[in-house]
């Protein structure tokens, strides 16, 4: 039976996982990347989806291509592939490249390498391409981050900036386009799709178009930049943007609102104080008519690398992994049977039993909204400790036992960090009320002036230093009075009588 949902009122959950979630002719995970958690040292590493650049996508564009030429009966076409890039702007774009590259490395851990050994081996192996540059520098990175590192990063993130000259520019080009268009327009007409390599292929010229105009925006912070949304079409790119800038403004709220609910320690103390940061989360989720349960894709992998983000086989201690590696096992009646159950060589089971299978746990996820909750989730398992910063006012992750008010944050126009301006600011605010401070530096100034010149002996200078300090840090104290110092300060190297008054 038909259903008609036309009268239908939206629940304040259905607005939240619909402004999350794919729409029409929007896709916010195209890609597929995956992420390793080290709880241990409170780290993770991402491996970012490679398979979306050209190198990977040209086996399914050529073959789109013969399949399509088949069906409009063309016999032969010249390989175009020498004529298929403009070698000027690719050099462009591979110099804008290299530079964004550098400026990521600087403000976050990531290595490109296996990216650019893939592209390299790729072009080595075709020499007569040309040399596509990455539509994605992110493409195929390993990116090491500390725990709340990324949602912070994320969370200060100025889209609203990057959004509006690319807003602008897409407005003027609708305008122009609608000038030129025909007074009615038609129906947009379905593209057929006949294979997968059409519909690959498609699909990434399609994302290729969307990432030159969503660029400024999705590297305005890691995840946007490694979780890039696909546009259907050209169509209405303005609105396009509006809607994927206030998906992650609203993802940016909502964050920012979570760190100040479940690890705020001044977030209600005398009523969440006593809660765990996770259980605050489940009172959260509660009361925002949120589910009680969330899914992520895990995936298990096997390898005979060992490595920090393997695990060892379950129950084998680190010395009998050496064992077995230097105590081969040798063909018995028990290993070729085993063999013969499993359709396998002797020899070959007896060189597999010896070396150790290392297990690998990962997560996948293609969009913005999936990675805050799975770095969220892993923070609440950790219980990660954030605070605001008295002088910037944005969170940091507060790192073991150091005790700080301050985040080690750079500002825009600053050359310090947040810790070492309030340190200066501090010093500056303690001397402005300290009285004592410049009685102690004007007399010091004095006496040591007469030490130069041999009207007062060094070792009185050192004893008359060591008492004045003591005294300083009592009158300070309020122990003693300024007026009281001053005057000590005062007699303790009367002036020296000039000839004249002798």
């Amino acid at each position: 039976m038909d259903k008609d949902y036309s009268e239908y009122k939206l629940t304040e959950y259905d607005k939240y996982r619909i402004l999350r979630s794919n729409r029409k002719h929007i896709t916010l995970d195209y890609f597929t990347n995956t992420v390793c958690f080290y709880p241990e040292e409170r780290r993770f590493q991402i491996h970012v989806d490679g398979g979306q650049e050209y190198y990977w996508m040209d086996y399914y564009i050529d073959k789109a291509q013969e399949e399509e030429d088949q069906r409009n009966g063309v016999l032969s076409r010249v390989d175009s592939k020498e004529t298929r890039s403009d070698r000027e702007f690719n050099e462009s774009q591979e110099a804008k490249n290299h530079k964004l590259m550098e400026k990521m490395k600087e403000k976050y851990r990531v290595d490109f390498e296996e990216g650019l050994a893939d592209r390299a081996r790729y072009y080595g192996d075709h020499p007569s391409i040309p040399m596509e540059p990455f539509i994605n520098i992110f493409s195929s990175a390993k990116i090491n981050l500390y725990y709340g590192e990324g949602l912070l990063d994320f969370i200060y993130a100025d889209f609203q900036t990057a959004s509006k000259a690319v807003r602008i520019f897409w407005g003027v080009l609708e305008e122009i386009i609608e000038k030129r268009a025909a007074p009615k327009r038609e129906k947009s007409i379905k593209t057929k799709i006949y294979s997968k390599a059409q519909s690959m292929a498609d699909d990434f010229f399609e994302y290729m178009h969307s990432f030159a105009a969503v660029e400024d925006i999705a590297y305005a912070s890691l995840y946007s930049g490694i979780c890039p949304p696909k546009f259907e079409g050209n169509e209405d790119m303005r609105k396009k943007l509006a809607w994927y800038v206030r998906y992650l403004t609203e993802l940016q709220k909502e964050y920012l609102d979570l760190i100040k609910f479940c690890f705020d320690e001044s977030c209600h103390p005398s009523v969440l104080g006593h809660l765990h940061p996770a259980e605050r989360y489940s009172l959260y989720r509660y009361y925002r008519d949120q589910p009680e349960t969330s899914r992520r894709t895990e995936r298990v992998s096997f390898s005979v690398e060992s490595g920090p983000q393997k695990k060892m086989p379950y129950g084998m201690p680190v010395e009998k992994n050496v064992w077995r590696l230097q105590n081969p096992l040798t063909v018995n009646d028990e290993i070729t049977a085993l063999a013969k159950e499993l359709g396998a060589l002797p020899e070959e089971l007896a060189t597999h039993l010896a070396i150790p299978h290392f297990m690998r746990i990962q997560y996948e996820f293609g969009s913005v909204a999936e990675i805050l909750e799975l770095e969220f989730t892993k923070m609440l398992e950790a219980n990660v400790r954030f605070r605001k910063c008295k002088r910037c006012g944005k969170y940091f992750i507060m790192k073991g036992n150091y005790d700080t008010n301050y985040c080690d944050r750079v500002a825009p126009g600053e050359t310090k960090n947040c810790q070492e301006l309030a340190a200066v600011e501090n010093y500056k605010a303690k001397i402005a009320d300290n009285k004592a401070l410049p009685v102690y530096n004007k007399y010091y100034k004095r006496y040591a002036a007469r030490v130069k010149v041999n009207q007062i002996k060094e070792a009185d200078f050192k004893k008359w230093k060591y008492q004045a300090l003591t005294m300083r840090d009592e009158c300070t104290e309020g122990k003693i009075s300024v007026e009281e110092y001053t005057q000590w300060m005062e007699d303790y190297f009367p002036n020296r009588k000039s000839k004249q008054d002798k």
